[in-house]
């Protein structure tokens, strides 16, 4: 009957309130900059002091601080951690060695390249979802991350890289024949790591970074008569009728037909809107009737109030032969049901965007890919 009775009082309501009581507000937990990670400093519903904690020599030391402003409760932890480090070295309690190897080491860790690396990173989402920064972006800038920076500097001491570890990292990017427009990149990328750690009073100044000499590659181009080809060829195979094929996987990606010898309709509208409005491929899977105003006075253009990408957020002023592509493209969503203001341009029924892209892609390359082109280009 104890036992049972003992059960009942640890489950009891009234009891797991007051054992709560002194339990760590999980959201208050903060570490001392500058000092172990071990050492921690947080909230408690059953006082209005902050409490400060610190793991030693396999137990846990806790302290209240009997201070109510954080900032001199973070003072009293000091406090509280030096005195257990004399406290251990007075008493000869443990391996004296040991115990300054383990405060090195968790110290050090404050300076290692991925764990800022990481935290800077955090930085830029947070900038990201504030919509300082476009998604894009921040994706490119992860990529660069995670792929090449911070696998080649990893356990690296960020107070000991100067221009000499930068130079040498330029240099592994050189000999994968990157781009000087993408080595820059990746080097801006390192930077946000400096500053970040500038910031956090871990170096006092950023090293000097190499000079790259910017290189313009200019993509290639169309003639005008490529351009005519080009655009003949896509109408003619969006124009050819197929026979019925199964729905399954390997005819079919983003819910529409790919393994097929037509193209679909908008494809030779993509082309022709890409010329004319001056757009970028990634703008395709974001433009919706409603980014399209049809303005007619003295010219006739279309302006195009587009979602930022690339940091370009500014309206686009096309050609005039835009204006009787998006006519075509307009009359063609009406008669699917399509024509919505949240209706896309391109590939309307795929919801999944990022597919829409690749499909059309795919399609380009098929039409780019036909003899009479192939032997133009």
């Amino acid at each position: 009957m104890k036992s049972i009775t003992t059960s009942l009082s640890a489950n009891d309501p009234a009891y797991a309130a007051r054992q709560a009581r002194s339990l760590p507000v999980l959201s208050s937990m903060s570490s001392v900059r500058g000092y172990p990670s071990k050492l921690k400093i947080y909230r408690i519903r059953g006082s209005r002091f902050w409490q400060a904690r610190c793991f030693m020599e396999g137990k846990m030391y806790v302290r209240s601080t009997r201070e109510i402003e954080k900032t001199q409760a973070i003072e009293a932890a000091k406090h509280f951690y030096e005195s257990l480090l004399i406290r251990f070295r007075q008493s000869g309690q443990g391996d004296l060695a040991n115990l300054d190897l383990l405060q090195k080491k968790e110290s050090d860790s404050h300076y290692r390249f991925q764990n800022l690396a990481a935290k800077a990173l955090e930085l830029e989402r947070g900038r990201m979802l504030r919509g300082e920064l476009s998604l894009q972006f921040f994706k490119a800038l992860r990529n660069r991350m995670t792929k090449m920076i911070t696998p080649y500097f990893m356990d690296k001491d960020i107070r000991s890289l100067n221009q000499g570890n930068l130079s040498e990292f330029v240099n592994v990017l050189q000999k994968k024949e990157l781009s000087s427009v993408t080595i820059i990149q990746y080097l801006q990328s390192i930077r946000l790591v400096f500053k970040y750690a500038q910031a956090a009073d871990l170096i006092s100044a950023i090293p000097s970074f190499p000079k790259i000499r910017l290189k313009f590659q200019p993509r290639g181009s169309f003639t005008l008569p490529e351009y005519l080809l080009l655009l003949r060829t896509a109408k003619r195979m969006s124009r050819l009728s197929e026979p019925e094929k199964p729905a399954c996987h390997r005819y079919r990606a983003g819910g529409i037909f790919t393994r097929t010898e037509s193209v679909p309709r908008e494809i030779p509208w993509v082309i022709g809107f890409m010329v004319n409005s001056f757009i970028r491929p990634t703008d395709l899977k974001y433009i919706q009737h409603k980014h399209v105003d049809i303005i007619q006075g003295e010219h006739l253009y279309l302006r195009l109030s587009l979602p930022e990408t690339k940091r370009h957020s500014t309206p686009i002023v096309t050609l005039r032969p835009a204006v009787r592509i998006y006519r075509h493209l307009l009359a063609h969503a009406v008669s699917i049901g399509k024509a919505r203001a949240d209706d896309y341009l391109f590939m309307p029924h795929v919801d999944d965007r990022d597919a829409a892209v690749v499909v059309l892609s795919q399609h380009s390359t098929r039409f780019l890919s036909q003899p009479a082109l192939s032997t133009a280009t």
